[in-house]
């Protein structure tokens, strides 16, 4: 009985510190009140709007944009520097799409239109973790994108060549990727709908191992 009550406490107190280190987290619209698009003449790149922020494991990028018209690739570094629609680890195209950023290192996002991402819409975000310790370095100078100009976009790392913390797979997301041309055994994992299910289920597993 001694080991089951050790058990469920410390069951709960995993539970409680992971809801502390969540109601830490901040959630970015990506592209401002623009949302995600092409930017307009005058508009900020998305890549120096993303420089400014300080990212931290465990915040969200939120994407707003015409669900029929657009959609949002998450991809590797080669397919980021080519706008390469065809090849990605996942797509979403519900129009509002959340994603979180679940480990330190580099993120990288393009449009699911040739035409839209070769015009500027795409980004790389570089995530810190939230302890304070530095994630992996962003991209150099010789491999960040440059800021898009008139319908050029292609900046970024030589096509290939993986800057430093290239990208995993992001995971949570409000919407199920669509799986049309998604590489084999790649995708985000959908975010937990609350914390309920956390809890019973931290709960069950340390009492069940103590039985």
């Amino acid at each position: 009985m001694a080991s089951s009550c050790s058990a469920l406490a410390v069951a709960c107190s995993f539970v409680v510190l992971h809801v502390v280190a969540m109601a830490g987290a901040t959630q970015y619209k990506v592209g401002g009140d623009g949302g995600w698009g092409v930017p307009g003449a005058g508009d900020e790149p998305f890549n120096t709007w993303a420089e400014k922020t300080s990212f931290q494991v465990g915040d969200q990028l939120l994407f707003v944009y015409p669900k029929d018209k657009d959609s949002v690739l998450v991809v590797e570094p080669a397919d980021y520097n080519g706008c390469n629609t065809a090849s990605y680890d996942s797509k979403f195209a519900d129009g509002n799409t959340a994603v979180t950023l679940d480990r330190a290192g580099a993120f990288f996002f393009i449009s699911g239109v040739d035409a839209n991402c070769r015009a500027g819409e795409k980004l790389i975000v570089m995530a810190a973790n939230a302890t304070g310790s530095s994630a992996s370095p962003p991209p150099s100078s010789s491999s960040s994108p440059s800021s898009p100009s008139g319908g050029g976009g292609g900046g970024g790392a030589p096509a290939g060549q993986a800057p430093p913390g290239a990208p995993g797979t992001p995971a949570g997301t409000n919407s199920s990727p669509a799986n049309g041309g998604a590489k084999s055994g790649a995708g985000l994992t959908v975010a937990a709908s609350g914390l309920a299910g956390s809890l019973v289920a931290a709960i069950g597993a340390y009492v069940a191992i103590a039985i």
